[in-house]
């Protein structure tokens, strides 16, 4: 799995690169960052293209400048690289520091981890559940269902290349996809492997054929088979 991490890179943010990276890659994982020049008030298209090859993104916004001394504001280029994680509908966690505007941060409805500077030890705690959750996939195969859908209708094209498979993938509000899948022939019907998949997770089937279209509803990964209509 690639994470992106998003944070300050100063001294203040050093402890993210040395605590939180290393966390990241004992589980397997492979650290992305996005430590480039915002020349503009635009996201760079390096950083961006980083963010789509990445499977998840963990945002920290910290403290950066106060405004009246009383509300403090964070790093905007991590703003922008949350917000790019979201409208690509990436599985994303924001760490909050304390003291930090709201509208600094995102006000969208998703996973956020709280962080307080002397309490450094039970957001780590939180960052470890949040990426150990993250890793708790499967690699699923799937059948396609009804039998006679799938060997009347499909079996007949899957040499055909105008054939086209994908699935979404479900977890809450959370949607994760259109991923590209191969239908194949196997002993008892036709199936299709979905690798990585979390085991709380629905999925939905979607095949096209020229003007014609199959697709299901989310189902249970758990489920013998997907029934497609």
């Amino acid at each position: 799995m690639n994470i992106f991490v998003a944070y300050g890179y100063n001294p203040r943010d050093q402890w993210i690169k040395d605590m939180v990276s290393p966390i990241i890659e004992s589980f397997g994982s492979t650290v992305i960052t996005g430590e480039e020049t915002y020349d503009g008030p635009n996201i760079p298209e390096n950083v961006l293209t980083k963010i789509r090859r990445s499977d998840a993104l963990l945002g920290f916004t910290t403290k950066r400048t106060t405004q009246n001394n009383v509300v403090w504001q964070t790093h905007q280029w991590v703003v922008m690289e949350l917000a790019a994680a979201i409208t690509l509908k990436k599985r994303v966690v924001e760490v909050r520091e304390a003291g930090v505007d709201a509208q600094g941060g995102l006000a969208q409805n998703l996973q956020r981890i709280d962080y307080a500077e002397g309490a450094r030890d039970k957001c780590l705690v939180d960052i470890v559940k949040a990426i150990g959750a993250w890793h708790q996939t499967d690699n699923v195969k799937i059948q396609l269902l009804p039998d006679g859908l799938a060997n009347n209708d499909l079996r007949p094209l899957l040499r055909d290349r105008g054939l086209s498979c994908k699935y979404v993938i479900r977890v809450g509000n959370f949607e994760d996809g259109p991923f590209e899948a191969e239908i194949k022939p196997i002993k008892g019907g036709l199936f299709i492997n979905a690798p990585s998949v979390p085991r709380d997770a629905l999925i939905q089937i979607n095949i096209t054929y020229g003007n014609r279209v199959w697709s299901s509803d989310y189902e249970s990964t758990d489920s013998y088979g997907i029934h497609l209509r």
